[in-house]
């Protein structure tokens, strides 16, 4: 059985600003995300659902759904602020980008479904300053796990040069 290649180094095959977005700014936003959706439910409800939602249309029984969220981005949050800064290995990251990309879609979908529906909420025009700040603190982390994903900007092989992706495997 042959031996396994030397993984390559997330560290130095990924921009500095891709490991600072992944490892630093977004865990402490998530960890913002926990602390709102915890303490203050109905100031999330509000602030994704254009007013629609408040706490005197929501019943407490669903405050369950609440936790449940909020436990989802802890997670986000340890694997980012942990996981990723002990594990330097490109695969790995590249694996739970692609993990975390799923929950982005999910959590794009869910702020369409708060505002009515995508007819609504692609209407950027009557976007207020709530879904703005979603979407800012959204994207440019969107835009790094893709980037991850794909290959864009990382340097694979020795030497820190770039490397054309041949498909193979991630």
């Amino acid at each position: 059985m042959a031996p396994s290649p030397t993984p390559l180094s997330a560290r130095s095959s990924l921009p500095r600003l891709y490991t600072f977005l992944l490892t630093t700014l977004e865990p402490l936003f998530a960890t913002c995300g926990v602390l709102t959706l915890l303490l203050s439910p109905s100031t999330y409800t509000t602030q994704t659902s254009r007013s629609l939602l408040t706490s005197a249309t929501l019943p407490a029984s669903t405050s369950f759904l609440f936790t449940e969220l909020a436990g989802s981005w802890a997670y986000l949050a340890f694997v980012e602020a942990v996981v990723l800064r002990l594990v330097d290995d490109l695969r790995v990251w590249r694996l739970l980008a692609m993990g975390m990309l799923v929950s982005d879609v999910f959590y794009v979908w869910s702020l369409a479904q708060a505002v009515g529906g995508w007819a609504v909420w692609v209407r950027l025009g009557e976007w207020e300053g709530a879904e703005w700040v979603a979407m800012v603190g959204t994207v440019p982390f969107v835009v790094v796990r893709v980037c991850i994903v794909l290959g864009v900007g990382v340097r694979e092989g020795r030497g820190g040069g770039m490397r054309k992706k041949t498909g193979k495997g991630l």
